[in-house]
């Protein structure tokens, strides 16, 4: 009951990913709408060591476009491979001043 009225989404975002989701809380309310929606960051401390430790504990797969260059994966439009030594998130929204897609920023998404 106490949620009640919110639509819930959960994210793959993780603080160590930029400075812009340094303090996210774990949960909190996207009012950005009349409805507004209730967002869980159920990683937002896990470390990248974390995560990979996870991944080779439980014998997880990777996603088969780390591979081929792209280590932080969104829409097609707003992603693009990773040179050797960048930011892993340098590939997102490449030409563009974002830091988050319409999903985390409504009114932000891309115009395509």
């Amino acid at each position: 009951k106490a949620l009640a009225g919110y639509d819930a989404s959960f994210t793959g975002r993780k603080a160590f990913q930029a400075k812009t989701r340094a303090n996210l809380p774990r949960f909190e309310v996207d009012t950005s709408d009349a409805q507004g929606r209730l967002k869980i960051n159920p990683l937002i401390d896990w470390s990248a060591e974390t995560i990979n430790a996870y991944f080779e504990a439980h014998d997880l797969p990777r996603h088969p476009l780390i591979a081929q260059g792209y280590p932080s994966i969104g829409c097609s439009p707003c992603t693009s491979q990773v040179a050797e030594g960048e930011d892993p998130r340098s590939g997102r929204w490449k030409g563009w001043d974002k830091t988050e897609c319409g999903i985390h920023k409504p009114g932000e998404e891309p115009f395509l």
